[in-house]
């Protein structure tokens, strides 16, 4: 069974997220203002960090990185950091809703 996350915040105007499928293979995922700018596909179950890259469509544009620190085999929680203008700001993580299963009586229907 996966678990999702998600990480989010603002910078330069700008909206920055980070989803995280933990699962079989763990899947990333990077949006800037609801659009998917890069991807990751991670087949490894021990700890590691992956950097992410995009361009903000910012006036001039701006690039940013995001590490994506995932827990090893023992279990934890991911941790996401913005690295952006010289900072590194931790994306606060965001609630994910729970996708509802269907019922017995749904299956009828």
């Amino acid at each position: 069974m996966s678990r999702e996350y998600h990480f989010h915040c603002e910078h330069a105007g700008c909206s920055v997220t980070v989803g995280l499928r933990m699962g079989g293979t763990r899947e990333l995922e990077l949006l800037v203002d609801g659009k998917v700018v890069a991807a990751a596909r991670v087949h490894v179950h021990r700890a590691q960090t992956p950097v992410m890259t995009a361009i903000l469509p910012t006036d001039p544009p701006r690039g940013i990185e995001v590490e994506v620190t995932l827990p090893g085999a023992l279990g934890g929680d991911p941790m996401s950091i913005l690295l952006a203008d010289g900072e590194r700001r931790p994306m606060p993580a965001r609630e994910v809703p729970r996708r509802s299963r269907p019922t017995e009586a749904s299956w009828y229907s």
